[in-house]
């Protein structure tokens, strides 16, 4: 046989061996439990999301606790709890 006989036949078996491997071999896909950008993207806007609807919510109690013009001692102590709450 010759020599470039030889090449072409191991070529195409190895280029069998990689399409068999191929088409029965399982897809890539990375793992579910490997978090991708895109997920720690959204987490991070939710907690972002999270936290300014916290802030909201301390504003809106301190207005509503506080806009009063006339205060006992009592409540302006609550209004600076609140606010330093905030």
């Amino acid at each position: 046989m010759q020599l470039s006989t030889v090449i072409g036949a191991l070529a195409l078996l190895l280029a069998a061996a990689l399409v068999a491997g191929h088409a029965l071999g399982e897809d890539a896909l990375p793992p579910a439990s490997a978090p991708t950008i895109q997920k720690k993207l959204d987490e991070r806007e939710a907690q972002r999301r999270a936290a300014a609807a916290d802030q909201q919510k301390k504003k809106d109690e301190f207005a509503r606790r506080c806009t009063k013009a006339v205060k006992s001692a009592a409540e302006l102590e609550e209004c600076k709890q609140v606010y330093r709450s905030m």
